[in-house]
């Protein structure tokens, strides 16, 4: 690496594996995956606390980058607290509370302002996580730095490593919605609207969709459902893409189930993707790969976890009222796959949506 490399070559992924590398000689001093003292690298980090973990993610949303124009300064708020808490949701935590620090454009209309604050205040309040404090500032466009508080009661904190072989792996929802939304907004709202059911696209699965761009909640009662069910292995939440999420508690499970995983891969099944066929129908007439929409996206804000094959009953009785999907299995292949419909295997590449990528 050279002084004229840039950190745009890089991508965000890297930037992250970089600070956790430089930091682990420091780490193992307070990291012990048996006692979980501390611990950098996963959804959230984790410190203990007497008999308790408490449970801290950060999150930092750039109005360029984060905010599609058609989201109100109000749902703007709302996001900011979704982001943090759902890696809270992620490890199975309560939230507790939330700290947020804002830039602020000084040309920012005051209504504007405060519909912003009623978003954050209204979220604050539907997690049950009261606002702690935090900072504001003066910038060139909106900034919303959050930094989400959670407690878990005991060690048994989701993790993204812990899966076995014949594991199988779920989703608390649908995925690739998120990017139907944000597609239907970059082409024209009406238009695409229009377009999408006059090719039969069900209106109700068209609202639910930007509903999810605009709208994205965290799956915080299911995430604490999941680490109490004593059924599932490892949990992350999707916010960058599948195949991201896939491929980091893949990595995870590597590095610190070592010795126990190595040979560890996924089979997701394509037809048991949601809504598989209305979203292959939809990327058709917006010209975009299916695929990209359901792996490549993120912005789901859904869980993504891993059930111990031996306990699915258990599992299925204590989530008959919640949402989930069973998409794939943990298999010994060390690969990360997915069987198309047509029956043949694909590798499930390491993309999805990246900060800093050119």
């Amino acid at each position: 690496m050279t002084n004229k490399d840039l950190i745009g070559d890089l991508g965000e992924r890297k930037l992250i594996e970089m600070i956790i590398k430089k930091s682990e000689s420091f780490q193992t001093k307070y990291f012990d995956k048996n006692s979980l003292k501390s611990h950098i690298g996963d959804d959230a980090g984790i410190i203990a606390i007497g008999n308790k973990f408490l449970v801290l993610s950060s999150d930092m949303l750039i109005e360029k980058h984060h905010f599609p124009k058609e989201m109100t300064y109000y749902q703007r708020g709302f996001k900011a607290v979704t982001v943090n808490l759902s890696d809270i949701a992620g490890m199975g935590a309560y939230p507790v509370g939330i700290l947020i620090s804002l830039a602020l454009p000084k040309n920012l209309p005051i209504n504007e302002y405060d519909n912003l604050l009623d978003g954050i205040i209204e979220a604050c309040q539907f997690y049950n996580s009261p606002l702690l404090g935090g900072d504001t500032n003066e910038g060139d466009e909106l900034i919303i730095s959050g930094t989400g508080i959670g407690i878990s009661d005991d060690e048994n904190v989701l993790m993204q490593y812990g899966f076995k072989n014949n594991d199988l792996i779920a989703i608390s929802g649908e995925i690739g919605l998120s990017a139907i939304g944000f597609e239907i907004l970059n082409q024209g709202l009406e238009k695409t609207k229009r377009l999408l059911m006059d090719n039969d696209i069900n209106s109700e699965f068209i609202d639910t969709s930007i509903s999810k761009i605009l709208s994205p909640m965290a799956k915080v009662k299911e995430g604490i459902m999941l680490k109490r069910s004593k059924t599932v292995t490892s949990a992350t939440d999707i916010t960058d893409g599948l195949s991201i999420e896939l491929h980091q508690i893949h990595n995870s499970s590597i590095k610190y189930n070592r010795g126990n995983s190595e040979d560890l891969g996924f089979m997701i099944y394509e037809d048991k993707i949601p809504f598989i066929d209305t979203i292959k129908k939809i990327a058709i007439l917006l010209n975009k790969d299916y695929q990209d929409l359901i792996f490549n996206f993120g912005e789901d804000f859904e869980l993504l976890f891993t059930i111990d094959s031996n306990k699915i009953n258990e599992f299925k009785e204590y989530f008959k009222d919640k949402k989930y999907y069973i998409i794939g299995e943990v298999n010994k292949s060390n690969k990360i796959q997915v069987s198309l419909i047509n029956g043949k295997i694909k590798e499930i590449d390491l993309k999805g949506y990246q900060h800093f990528n050119k």
